[in-house]
């Protein structure tokens, strides 16, 4: 016996034919059956008396090698998406931040004389 699924297209239904499951007489995996990520993401020990062995050691010590190459290589690809400012957008920046550190400074002094005064007129009572 055929089983019928409805897909919809512009609001109508139209019948369509769906295939019938085939069944392998294998039971069916259970989601806690398959292997968990830090399992999948574990690098396999390697034995030291495998023929092997010599060559992933020395290749470990310079593996820092490779990710510092790979970590310059992401940063160049990340500074070519950055929108850098012009010219005149820089300059206009850099005078607002002069003209706000000379302000914060002068605020910062007065409230250093004033405070100490505060503090020397009540250490001579």
């Amino acid at each position: 016996m055929k089983k019928f699924r409805a897909k919809k297209k512009n609001g109508l239904a139209e019948a369509e034919p769906k295939a019938p499951e085939k069944t392998t007489g294998e039971p069916k995996s259970f989601p806690d059956s398959k292997p968990k990520e830090k399992e999948l993401l574990r690098k396999p020990r390697i034995d030291e008396k495998s023929p092997g062995a010599g060559l992933s050691k020395w290749t470990e010590k310079f593996q820092w090698i490779g990710k510092v190459k790979e970590f310059f290589r992401e940063v160049r690809i990340e500074l070519k998406k950055v929108t850098w400012p012009s010219r005149k957008e820089t300059i206009a920046a850099t005078g607002m931040v002069i003209v706000l550190s000379i302000l914060v400074s002068f605020f910062l002094g007065l409230l250093d004389v004033g405070l100490a005064k505060l503090v020397g007129s009540l250490l001579k009572r």
